[in-house]
């Protein structure tokens, strides 16, 4: 019964909490912790110290990454991707926000490519929302398959903790090819995602309006990011990947 309780407790703690977002969701994560604690009457645990300098670690990283413009060097590379085969933005834009993530280790990388993706999408008359969405998904699914992500390094030490040892490759052999295969069938399905433009007639409604036929199709806005970056942002992606490479080889048994 109190397994249950707690577990309502601590649904009931994300709900609340993410309907308030930032600071609330902390506080009623104290909130929660207390009624745990002084209510229910559970022990609390040590902090989990490794994990927590785990995540300083990655965030920092990504941190340097996103400052040094090393990340726009990634962007850049990724647009052109999308942009030299357009028909096929809806299977290759979920591999592009995969393939980001796993390299960045986070999915916040995805907010970028959105206005790419659905410039190419409109122009092509690809439904923006099936790209779109996959994107989504497929940056998500993408942490799990990062060696520089903090799931990933985390399950690592936890895992660690409990005498079950297992290292980054180990966890990664599993979770590449499985979020991999996951993003190709999501972005398949995905194709079929609404009706087609050409014969949804709300949106041909729509764009009968010449102000709203500019807006949707951006035709005043520059969507591309590809842009000059200087000879340090090329040296600060380089010397980040060979971190991550660096990350994955320690992680062999």
């Amino acid at each position: 019964m109190i397994i249950l309780f707690g577990f309502i407790l601590l649904l009931a703690c994300l709900v609340v909490g993410v309907r308030h977002g930032g600071l609330g969701l902390a506080a009623v994560s104290g909130i929660g912790l207390a009624i745990y604690v002084f209510v229910i009457g559970l022990v609390p645990g040590k902090p989990p110290i490794d994990v927590m300098l785990t995540i300083m670690a990655v965030v920092t990283c990504s941190g340097f990454l996103q400052a040094s413009k090393g990340l726009d060097v990634m962007l850049v590379y990724a647009e052109k991707f999308l942009r030299s085969n357009p028909k096929q933005i809806t299977i290759l834009a979920p591999i592009t926000t995969w393939f980001l993530t796993v390299l960045c280790g986070t999915g916040h990388v995805v907010y970028t490519m959105f206005p790419i993706i659905y410039d190419i999408s409109i122009k092509e008359g690809i439904r923006p929302e099936r790209p779109m969405a996959v994107a989504s998904i497929a940056s998500q699914m993408g942490i799990c398959a990062s060696p520089a992500s903090v799931a990933v390094v985390s399950v690592v030490a936890m895992l660690g903790a409990v005498n079950f040892p297992a290292s980054v490759v180990t966890i990664l052999s599993i979770t590449i090819p499985a979020t991999f295969v996951g993003v190709i069938v999501a972005g398949i399905w995905s194709m079929r995602r609404g009706k087609e433009l050409a014969n949804d007639p709300d949106f041909q409604a729509r764009i009968q309006d010449p102000e709203q036929r500019a807006y949707i199709y951006e035709e005043n806005k520059e969507a591309s990011v590809v842009k000059e970056l200087p000879r340090t942002a090329y040296w600060a992606t380089i010397i980040f990947l060979l971190g991550i490479l660096v990350i994955a080889l320690f992680g062999i048994p």
